[in-house]
């Protein structure tokens, strides 16, 4: 299931370059107020990078930093519309394959 979720996250918006990695910052207090801006959940932001949302809180408190393929998902989304946003979690939902339901 977390092989999913990276692939989508990075399918989400144009990829940067892997020479310009270095040149992209990050910090805690970014991440918090984009997912505010957003208006969006932190389990929600974490699909849109490929993430899980305990990871995306680790980061927003400061307690761990992104993988360089994180900070490219990061900047890949940092321009999104609160519009674009939701409409890229409905297509993902939306392509996620349906959960199977166990008989008891």
């Amino acid at each position: 299931m977390a092989r999913l979720e990276r692939r989508v996250g990075k399918d989400v918006a144009p990829a940067i370059a892997e020479g310009n990695t270095a040149r992209i910052r990050f910090t805690a207090k970014g991440v918090t107020s984009q997912r505010r801006r957003l208006g969006i959940s932190a389990a929600d932001y974490g699909k849109l990078i490929g993430v899980t949302a305990h990871t995306i809180y680790k980061w927003e408190h400061g307690i761990s930093h992104p993988r360089r393929a994180q900070l490219t998902a990061l900047a890949s989304i940092r321009h999104l519309s609160k519009t674009e946003a939701i409409a890229h979690l409905e297509q993902m939902r939306e392509k996620a394959p349906k959960r199977r339901t166990l008989k008891r």
